[in-house]
């Protein structure tokens, strides 16, 4: 089994325009709502993918409903922990005419230390039957740092960590088995810009030494890295059309954890996470992944080891 796991939720809108004007009222080529946020994109892309897995999030007011009826229409296996202050609403403008993508992110509200006990409880109870667990997202305004660390110090199986900043430097501690930072999220946890392959790769290299057994930097449409202490690979990504390009670092993520929990090795694992993604870009609705649909773009990306 694999657990996903974070304490940022959302319920989602996602508008589609012909062309986005400032200012100006905008009429919507269609409106969706959707479960979203890391933790529940991951989910519900595990889930597609064919694997057992349980989602672990808190959430509350009307949305905590909402997400809850439509994980269990799509079959996603979770374990929601009631939370006092509503869950955020998150909202995603679809440009066609430009192919511009603007999120409006509400930040998730604050959560109380006894929804955090209960949180790491349930986290806990489910640990006993994981392979593999991705913890993931943002930590709402007043929960420590150290949150993430604390809970991979009690895993036992490989942790794919989705965080930045202070999270992602407590986290480090306890070497995670892959972090997954961006390009700006890295230079913000180094606090040094990495204008360059050499220095991003060096960057990377730093946070093997400082724990993590694997660094992944994904750039979109541009080339993946991806390090360890001894070795560096580079991945070129498939081509894909875009529909959008929300929760494509979730399927990443997702598609990475599957793979691992199927046995495959890191590279190949990093692969098919990237196939994952691709998929991900040519749908509406975030982390709808199909197999089928992924090998095709798996066959086009391209591995290249460097050191």
């Amino acid at each position: 089994m694999i657990i996903a796991a974070g304490l940022s939720p959302a319920w989602q809108q996602i508008l589609e325009v012909t062309s986005l004007e400032t200012g100006e009222v905008n009429r919507c080529q269609s409106a969706q709502w959707a479960s979203s946020g890391k933790v529940i994109n991951v989910g519900i892309a595990v889930r597609h993918l064919g694997t057992p897995c349980e989602t672990i999030y808190p959430a509350g007011g009307f949305a905590r409903e909402l997400i809850s009826n439509e994980l269990d229409q799509l079959g996603v296996s979770s374990c929601v922990i009631p939370q006092q202050t509503p869950t955020r609403v998150c909202t995603t403008i679809l440009d066609r005419s430009t192919g511009k993508t603007t999120e409006l992110v509400e930040n998730a509200q604050p959560i109380t230390a006894e929804e955090l006990a209960a949180f790491k409880k349930e986290y806990l109870k489910h640990l006993k039957s994981a392979q593999v667990v991705v913890l993931t997202g943002s930590l709402p305004a007043g929960t420590p740092s150290s949150f993430y660390r604390d809970l991979i110090a009690e895993t036992h199986c490989p942790v794919i960590l989705d965080a930045r900043g202070p999270e992602l430097e407590a986290a480090l501690e306890e070497k995670p088995f892959l972090v997954k930072p961006n390009h700006e999220e890295l230079e913000r946890t180094l606090m040094t810009k990495l204008a360059d392959t050499e220095a991003l790769i060096k960057g990377m290299q730093q946070i093997n030494q400082r724990g993590a057994t694997w660094v992944v930097i994904s750039q979109g449409k541009d080339t993946l890295w991806a390090t360890s202490r001894e070795h560096v690979y580079r991945f070129t990504p498939a081509r894909a059309e875009v529909v959008n390009p929300i929760a494509c670092g979730d399927s990443l993520a997702a598609g990475i954890a599957v793979a691992l929990h199927r046995g495959k090795p890191v590279p190949d694992a990093i692969r098919r996470g990237m196939a994952a993604a691709a998929d991900n870009l040519t749908q509406l609705l975030p982390a709808r992944l199909s197999e089928k649909r992924m090998q095709t773009f798996y066959d086009q990306i391209e591995v290249e080891q460097i050191a």
